[in-house]
């Protein structure tokens, strides 16, 4: 998966909002397990979030989807509102990149949404801030 943006040119030290160049994908609280794995196939992503009508519920994660395999749930029949994870850990665009990969790490998370003047305006994933962390680091090396 290609980084959101041309992260040569940030730091753990930016802001988080600086990796966000388009919106988050989402889909329907009533999507299948098969056309979640579309979606995320499709977008090359990890996660999307869930919503119902205009606003969103929750996240659901190729992990969540697996999961649901696992346990033997029926990819026609299974909703993403069945398996989706509904507390949508949430952060705001001018939080530090650094600062919310702790807040990943503190709380056991691959994905969260960024918000900005209340609004989702996206979502990042652990690999997209591990990346600028690994670059910082490669540079003072």
């Amino acid at each position: 998966m290609a980084p959101l943006v041309d992260s040569q040119s940030i730091t753990p030290r930016d802001t988080i909002g600086e990796l966000v160049t388009g919106g988050a994908v989402t889909v329907d609280e009533k999507l299948t397990l098969r056309s979640i794995a579309s979606v995320l196939t499709a977008a090359d992503i990890g996660a999307a979030l869930v919503h119902r009508g205009n606003n969103p519920v929750g996240i659901v994660s190729e992990r969540d989807v697996v999961r649901a395999l696992a346990q033997d749930a029926d990819p026609e029949t299974v909703w993403s509102a069945d398996v989706m994870t509904e507390d949508l850990v949430t952060v705001d665009a001018g939080e530090e990149i650094l600062r919310v990969a702790l807040r990943m790490i503190d709380k056991g998370i691959r994905h969260l949404a960024i918000t900005r003047d209340g609004g989702v305006i996206g979502v990042v994933s652990s690999r997209d801030v591990f990346a600028i962390l690994a670059e910082d680091v490669l540079e003072t090396w």
